[in-house]
């Protein structure tokens, strides 16, 4: 039998904000945010809900589009970079938050990327030891609670919410193909947030400097995805054994829309193949793969058989890309 997803979930906050909204608190304006990355429109969590609270949310809508309860999973893997707290992991509130028996529940950084790692991750676990049939993997994020709203470089990005997978057994020749990871650590400096933890722990002189906001910097960003994502997408569909014109579907971390764009282009996919959702809920960091394949199955846009390429590029610098057989 193959590892594959079996459901998908996701979850938005109601709490809309709009450019227009930004721009009442940050210099820009609609026309500049819409124009330089494509999003009209974000969401935010509400000041009672936390990043757990999100993948609940997703987590639950994943169990019913399966028809599965929490009682038969057998793990639970959160990709997330916007956590509940330093420790314990986001993953074991969330455990306790649906209810779980003594399963195995563990966070994975890879910060943009986290969701096509904890997928990685969790198809490697239930591939290994045969206990694990039904592993859930989430990603969530609030990063409205990490956002300097004093820079427009990076707060009119990013948006709230979760999205979630269930991976299953299937039928051999469906599910997960190819993979392909990777991190370059010379670019630890592009994306972070600087203070909080065991490198720069917190005090009055990181509070004042507003080191624990997030922080990027946008053109390397840039240069660094736009070289990594096709790499990760071909050497994924080579471990498959496949090309990109088999590709059906390709979902793509939803950082930007030029970006996603610019992305497609150089992998070689044309953009009736791309689904985006960035421009009504911004870069959702590791939940903005699951959420887009979530709403791409929602609309009836995957058929069994379709070869679906899951894409991701993140902080670190991070990168990977899954390649399955949808079933």
């Amino acid at each position: 039998m193959a590892i594959g997803i079996v459901a998908t979930g996701s979850y938005l906050p109601d709490h809309i904000v709009t450019n227009d909204d930004l721009a009442r608190t940050v210099e820009t304006s609609d026309a500049w945010v819409t124009s330089r990355t494509g999003i009209r429109r974000r969401r935010r969590a509400h000041a009672e809900q936390t990043t757990s609270d999100l993948g609940h949310r997703a987590a639950l809508a994943a169990l019913r589009d399966h028809d599965i309860a929490a009682e038969q999973l057998d793990a639970l893997v959160v990709a997330t970079s916007s956590p509940d707290q330093i420790q314990p992991s986001t993953a074991c509130n969330l455990h306790a938050r649906m209810g779980l028996t003594q399963i195995p529940a563990f966070d994975v950084g890879a910060v943009c990327s986290g969701f096509i790692y904890a997928t990685a991750a969790a198809a490697g676990l239930m591939n290994t030891f045969s206990q694990y049939s039904h592993v859930m993997v989430v990603g969530c994020e609030a990063y409205s609670r990490v956002l300097d709203y004093q820079d427009r470089g990076t707060c009119v990005f990013f948006g709230d919410g979760a999205g979630a997978a269930v991976l299953g057994k299937l039928p051999d020749g469906y599910g997960i193909l190819g993979c392909d990871l990777m991190a370059d650590s010379t670019q630890l400096d592009v994306v972070g947030i600087p203070a909080g933890g065991a490198l720069e722990p917190t005090s009055e002189r990181t509070v004042r400097e507003r080191r624990h906001y997030f922080r990027m910097d946008g053109r390397r960003v840039w240069d660094f995805a736009t070289q990594a994502v096709p790499q990760v997408v071909k050497g994924a569909l080579a471990s498959a054994g496949l090309d990109v014109g088999d590709v059906d579907l390709l979902i793509t971390h939803q950082a930007n829309a030029r970006l996603i764009e610019e992305c497609a282009d150089r992998c070689g996919v044309p953009m009736d193949r791309v689904p985006m959702t960035v421009d009504r809920y911004g870069n959702t960091a590791a939940a903005s793969v699951p959420i887009t394949l979530d709403e791409a199955a929602a609309a009836g846009r995957l058929r069994r058989g379709d070869v679906v390429v899951l894409a991701a590029v993140g902080g670190g610098m991070t990168a990977g890309a899954l390649v399955m057989r949808w079933y």
